[in-house]
């Protein structure tokens, strides 16, 4: 889905529709919830623990309907399994909707409603693994979030139209909004005037012209669709269909199946970009694998909902822009076939949808008009980086905030580049795209997070990707590298990296792969480096004088630009630069020379916690021989080196030395890795010997562990095994020590 936030949007967007030309533009990118403003967009929902009790089976949705009108008539069927022992089965039905009745197989019972729920009273209990129907008849005029309804005046469109996501299912229909529980199957009918067409998802069975002159459309799909999937479009359309041939199935085809107004003009101007919708599905099905509700089919059915959502096998659409056209589809393997497990990990829908935009520009640059591939990355890395700070991943506390889930610059544009980033940090697209192949299969037609893909993307490349994604998807901020290059000799090119980041509170330092371009009149070198810590010197054989380096030439990471300096290599003066422990937290800093002839000084720099290095003291040449002590305070490499100001030839620096120290004065605790899954780990530095109690305690203030341990050494790590019992969620740990000290943590595990 493309989203919306600001009115501002949505009224640029709204405008677009007044002309028929279709821009190759990224209103669609910013425009698709339209129903998301400001005034609404932090919703009140509440959802009774009974929906749990069941497994859902199969949906049948019988309704009556007018474009221009959100008011509906008729009835749904829900078949499902029983989970837990039950009397009552709790379906979700927002109390706009007025119920007639109810039935279970063909007996009517009765029913009660909760705020928003619908609550059937079953005849008898009913116990684990026993199958259930029920037939609910209701009516009303559904909300605005789930259901939209107008005119066009620019080019005729009459629509009735449905939007469930995030939690509007229960707006149309009784719902149970439960992401793992995916429908198996489903049938939507729609009874309408015979002036109009009806799209929906899966294949059309039938069209049935009733006694009233009205026309009754029959859809149905046997593929599992989660809750807010299901859809129906109604409108004055006119159909338009074309057909996609994946290597794979032909000679068999796959229906693209078009329902837009029916308005000869605005077709026309269509067209084009409604044709390209073939190749991006054969395109993204190399890319991805099979289109994976290739027995059904494909299409688009347009309403004015402000933008694009991918309903599955039918995209309802506001317009037909390129990029919407290639993100509603890729929605289709990313978020239809597999969706994410909880609206914490929309990135699984949205980040990939956004990068099937650019994967297209890339392997189809000639369907794209008015931007390409690189100049689309560079727009969505700006984006991303107009605020230092935000996750990809959404944190608890913003899970009923649309505009949160939906935020075009975390969920769309982040999640994007740092499928990006992955791709680059893999070095292969070999890996790469088996790694998407791979998710896709593991989790096909069920939920997935980013902690499941990030198991398959570690099995795939063999390696382990716990600091990306702790740095790029549950971290926040971004990079900016400054490079200072020296020609040391003939053969040899040092390169010192160092770098800053926006949210240092959050990410002090990126790890990972970096791509270099250097310069030279003979021509042009590209290089990769490992980037592990900061200020690291890389040394790089280069026969070539360098002319410049650019740094990221393939905007594999968000990062900004940062400097990049050419600096004077002068002859070595240093006979000896050592640095040492001298007491338990002092370093002891001694060095020798020779050949101070226009020696001005030495510089004492440091770096702490993989910062950047910082002058902390000045020794004036002359003497030959130099010590120098300096107090320590905090635990971990402290690095040192010496900077060299020479009156005639400019600047150098010694090599790095670095002293290991624990110079704390009191203890602490930390917790990792942050989310965690089976496994907690528990970092304490201390100054002395400690004995502690610590307890570990659920949102509702239940305490689930506890334990009392003694801490000898100054850092130590405790591991602490959790159960498959204990739930995913939100937990505290609280420590005390034996003076009565006290620190808490937050706690998620996932």
């Amino acid at each position: 889905m493309r989203s919306t936030i600001f009115f501002i949007a949505v009224t640029i967007c709204l405008f677009g529709l007044s002309v028929y030309a279709q821009p190759e533009d990224r209103c669609s990118f910013k425009c698709s919830r339209s129903h998301i403003n400001p005034l609404h967009s932090r919703i009140t929902y509440n959802q009774l623990p009974g929906v749990n009790k069941y497994d859902i089976h199969y949906v049948k949705i019988d309704l009556n309907a007018e474009t221009g009108s959100r008011y509906l008539s008729g009835s749904s069927t829900t078949n499902a399994r029983v989970l837990q022992p039950m009397d009552t089965l709790v379906l979700e039905l927002k109390s706009t909707m007025t119920v007639d009745s109810v039935f279970i197989q063909s007996q009517r019972v009765s029913f009660g409603r909760s705020t928003d729920h619908l609550l059937v009273f079953l005849p008898r209990t009913y116990q684990i693994n026993e199958q259930i129907s029920v037939t609910t008849f209701y009516k009303g005029t559904a909300g605005s979030l789930g259901v939209y309804a107008g005119t066009v005046n620019s080019n005729g469109l009459r629509y009735v139209a449905t939007l469930s996501e995030s939690y509007q299912a229960r707006e149309w229909f009784p719902a149970k909004q439960v992401l793992s529980d995916k429908i198996d199957s489903t049938e939507i009918w729609i009874t309408t005037s015979a002036s109009n067409k009806v799209g929906s998802n899966g294949l059309l069975q039938g069209i049935d012209t009733l006694p009233t002159g009205k026309h009754r459309y029959r859809w149905k799909s046997t593929y599992p669709m989660n809750y807010y999937l299901p859809s129906f479009a109604a409108g004055n359309y006119l159909e338009y269909r074309n057909y996609a041939k994946p290597q794979g199935i032909q000679p068999d085809s796959i229906l693209i199946q078009h329902y837009l107004v029916n308005n000869n003009t605005y077709f026309n101007q269509v067209k084009t970009n409604l044709d390209k919708t073939p190749p991006f599905l054969v395109k993204l099905s190399e890319l991805f694998g099979m289109y994976p509700f290739s027995r059904e089919k494909y299409g688009h059915a347009m309403a004015n909902i402000g933008g694009g959502m991918e309903h599955q096998t039918m995209s309802t659409m506001a317009s037909f822009n390129t990029t919407l056209i290639a993100h509603e589809l890729g929605h289709q393997w990313f978020g239809n076939e597999v969706t994410c497990s909880s609206w914490n990990d929309i990135w699984i829908n949205e980040g990939f949808a956004t990068y099937s935009e650019y994967l297209l520009m890339e392997k189809i640059p000639a369907l794209f008009t008015t931007t390409n591939a690189r100049t689309y990355m560079q727009t969505i890395h700006t984006d991303v980086k107009s605020v230092a700070n935000g996750s990809v991943y959404v944190p608890n506390a913003s899970i009923f905030d649309e505009n949160r889930i939906f935020s075009s610059r975390l969920s769309y544009d982040k999640g994007a580049a740092i499928v990006h980033t992955l791709r680059g940090e893999m070095q292969s697209d070999t890996l790469f795209f088996n790694t998407l192949k791979t998710f896709l299969t593991t989790y096909s037609h069920q939920t997935a997070g980013a902690a499941e893909f990030k198991a398959v993307a570690s099995s795939v490349c063999n390696r382990n990707f716990d600091d990306f994604f702790n740095q790029w998807y549950y971290g926040e901020g971004y990079p900016t590298y400054n490079i200072t290059y020296f020609k040391s000799d003939e053969n040899r090119l040092l390169l010192l990296l160092n770098q800053t980041t926006s949210a240092p509170s959050s990410i002090p330092f990126f790890k990972g792969m970096l791509e270099l371009t250097i310069n030279t009149s003979a021509g042009d070198t590209l290089i990769r480096l490992n980037v592990s810590e900061n200020n690291q010197v890389f040394t790089i054989p280069f026969s070539r004088n360098v002319n410049g380096i650019v740094i990221d030439p393939n905007n594999w990471i968000i990062n900004n630009n940062g400097t990049v300096t050419n600096g004077i290599v002068v002859p070595v003066k240093l006979d000896r630069f050592a640095a040492s422990l001298s007491e338990s937290c002092q370093a002891l800093l001694q060095w020798e020379s020779t050949d101070e002839t226009s020696l001005s000084r030495y510089d004492i720099e440091l770096s702490e916690r993989n910062g950047p290095f910082r002058t902390i003291a000045t020794q004036q040449s002359g003497a030959g021989q130099y010590q120098f002590i300096y107090p320590l305070n905090g635990t971990g490499n402290f690095i040192f080196r010496l900077k060299l100001i020479d009156r005639r030839q400019g600047i150098t620096y010694s090599e790095q030395h670095s002293v290991t120290a624990a110079c704390i004065t009191d203890w602490s605790v930390q917790a990792t890795p942050l989310p965690f899954n089976d496994v907690l780990q528990l970092n304490w530095k201390i100054d002395r010997p400690h004995r502690f109690e610590w307890s570990i305690f659920n949102e509702k203030g239940q305490r689930i562990r506890q334990e009392t341990i003694n801490i000898g050494s100054l850092n130590s790590i405790q591991r602490i095994p959790f159960t498959k019992n204990i739930p995913n969620g939100t937990y505290w740990l609280k420590v005390r020590d034996e003076s009565g000290k006290q620190q808490t943590l937050r706690l998620v595990r996932q």
